[in-house]
């Protein structure tokens, strides 16, 4: 991929996928040795940082390392593009071509979901991540963007492609930034942080990503790849009702983001209720882990939002120092 239209080499692409998949375990693992653990530690020492906390917080870390990074990447990518979020040009030029630096950050970002269902799963990490609530959710998020990233990548639909991962960046980085505050206990800028994260959630997620990703799939798609292929009767060999239905199943991925996007904003409208009502971005819609629930003590903050956003849960009584 992309070998469905264009030529390229099978081999090479496997290549590239398994070099930034190796890539970016490495990088995980430098990062995380030699910058965040020794960070953690140091806020822990101070006590600024609870030791339940410790590795809730190399995770956040970790996350704004990864999607920081990539993002910083996809502006080089894409800033000097005329296609970059104009909607109107997503879909000309088909099939369009990838270039190099395309193509990598294609497979970084690729690399970076599969590591998510690994740690999610613990199949390689044992003690990264706990297991929340909406893991389901969050398994069909990530193998929703697999396929969408697959499939856009195999039919040379990456312009569009890099727009939808950059727009999910916004709030991600948000997220993670507003949960490390929470766990050191920064509760005014956690409230603050969380309040500007529901707020984008809304305008990137909801109305941004209806009107230019949904928008443009449905009918710009249409108009630029599907009527003409219609109007010519076969393209690369296939019928038109064939790449119709190619145009319908991609349209199909990105609208099934949108719905999940849409049950976690409500989710996020019921924190903000709560919030009001007890006058913090705390108590909530989903603990951390699902044994929490059965703990009338516990003190783990809780999460809402498309990653499990972390709130600091309050107690009804002076807690003891």
């Amino acid at each position: 991929m992309p070998c469905f239209l264009t030529e390229c080499d099978p081999a090479e692409e496997a290549k590239r996928f398994v070099m930034a998949l190796g890539g970016l375990y490495l990088y995980h693992y430098l990062v995380d040795t030699v910058i965040i653990r020794p960070s953690v530690n140091f806020v822990l020492r101070k006590g600024w940082l609870t030791k339940d906390k410790k590795d809730k917080m190399r995770e956040s870390l970790y996350k704004n390392a990864a999607v920081g990074a990539f993002h910083i990447y996809g502006l080089y990518v894409g800033w000097n593009e005329s296609w970059f979020f104009n909607k109107q040009e997503y879909f000309t030029d088909f099939p369009y071509v990838a270039n190099e630096a395309q193509r990598w950050y294609y497979m970084f970002y690729l690399s970076f979901w599969f590591q998510s269902i690994d740690f999610m799963l613990n199949i390689t990490n044992k003690h990264y991540t706990v297991k929340r609530k909406d893991n389901a959710e969050m398994l069909l998020h990530h193998f929703a963007t697999i396929s969408l990233m697959l499939f856009s990548y195999s039919v040379d639909l990456t312009k569009i492609g890099i727009c939808v991962l950059m727009l999910h960046d916004v709030n991600d980085l948000m997220l993670e930034t507003a949960k490390i505050f929470v766990y050191l206990q920064w509760e005014t800028v956690a409230n603050i942080l969380f309040g500007l994260f529901a707020l984008l959630w809304f305008i990137v997620r909801w109305f941004f990503y209806s009107h230019n990703i949904l928008h443009s799939a449905y009918a710009f798609a249409y108009r630029d790849i599907v009527a003409s292929i219609m109007e010519a009767g076969t393209f690369h060999g296939f019928d038109a009702p064939v790449w119709y239905w190619v145009w319908a199943v991609f349209f199909g991925f990105l609208c099934l983001l949108l719905v999940l996007h849409i049950y976690w904003g409500f989710l996020i409208i019921k924190m903000v209720i709560k919030a009001v009502g007890d006058g913090n971005v705390e108590k909530d819609i989903r603990s951390d882990s699902e044994d929490e629930e059965k703990k009338e003590e516990s003190i783990e903050p809780l999460d809402a939002n498309i990653a499990g956003a972390a709130k600091p849960q309050r107690r009804r009584t002076p807690r003891a120092e």
